[in-house]
């Protein structure tokens, strides 16, 4: 069985959104099979839970200051500073035999193949156990939107949640899920290297020795820290596919987005990722 691979390059975090769902909606058509990409950000942005309050949850001033973007999620979850990164994502039907009804079961597959991948870096990952009130979620009905976003209690990468990936009792790992008409859409991030106070200078805080506690307490880590050694992108990406294809039992097939995806995705950008009201206001659905 062969899924497409794709490497991608940099994009702007309006772009990378609408590029994620565009894959989402030819694979809902039949026009491309199961995907995996990963990419990065250029420039680097914050990405916003579907559910979260813009001006609430982020610094706007010091975004605009540092020049990073700002753009919402169609997935939920907490607010991640995309930067030095390599950012997966992974569209499937839902009903795939390879894949799981149950969310946190799909979320738990889905980490297998990172960590597989990992492990042929010499990095021994584990998934956070699993809380049991939140065992075999179901799904409700096809084309119902499901979002899973994990009960974190501050910024993304704060605290580890259900089905994390965790070195060393650190994270690595933050993935956000959506399902909607048949269709799986999961990405997440693999921090390369961690700039802890350019993170925290992005975020709101009730006040600065909330701010300060919170820093002093942050329980994640970047690969470049756990290796001891520089690592990039594309070393990265040529090693994690080898992982998916384990756990999976499929074959990657490097490929590129389709002309179609292409012009959806450019349609996504211009009309939903890049407006003020999906952004702000959160206007529009998936």
């Amino acid at each position: 069985m062969e899924w497409r691979l794709i490497k991608d390059s940099y994009h702007s975090g309006f772009m990378n959104m609408a590029i994620d769902e565009a894959i989402m909606i030819a694979h809902r058509e039949g026009l491309v099979p199961p995907t995996i990409r990963f990419y990065q950000w250029s420039p680097p942005a914050v990405s916003l839970g579907y559910f979260q309050d813009l001006k609430k949850e982020i610094d706007m001033d010091a975004c605009q200051n540092m020049g990073i973007d700002i753009v919402r999620r169609p997935t939920g979850g907490k607010a991640v500073l995309h930067d030095k990164e390599l950012t997966y994502s992974f569209v499937i039907k839902e009903n795939h035999p390879l894949v799981n009804d149950s969310i946190l079961e799909t979320y738990k597959k889905i980490s297998g193949g990172i960590i597989r991948g990992l492990s042929y870096l010499g990095i021994k990952a584990k998934l956070f156990p699993l809380r049991e009130k939140l065992q075999n979620v179901p799904l409700e009905g096809k084309n119902k939107s499901k979002i899973f976003h994990p009960d974190i209690k501050s910024i993304c990468f704060s605290v580890p949640s259900q089905y994390e990936i965790q070195v060393d009792g650190k994270k690595i790992v933050g993935s956000a899920q959506v399902r909607k008409g048949g269709i799986v859409l999961q990405h997440g991030s693999l921090l390369i290297k961690l700039e802890k106070d350019k993170l925290f200078s992005v975020f709101n805080f009730p006040s600065i020795q909330v701010k300060e506690k919170l820093k002093s307490g942050f329980n994640a880590a970047s690969l470049e820290e756990v290796l001891k050694r520089e690592i990039s992108f594309s070393e990265l990406s040529d090693i994690l596919p080898r992982g998916f294809e384990e756990e999976f039992g499929v074959k990657l097939v490097e490929g590129k987005l389709t002309e179609q995806e292409e012009k959806i995705s450019k349609d996504l950008l211009e009309n939903k990722y890049s407006t003020y009201e999906w952004n702000y206001q959160r206007k529009y659905n998936l």
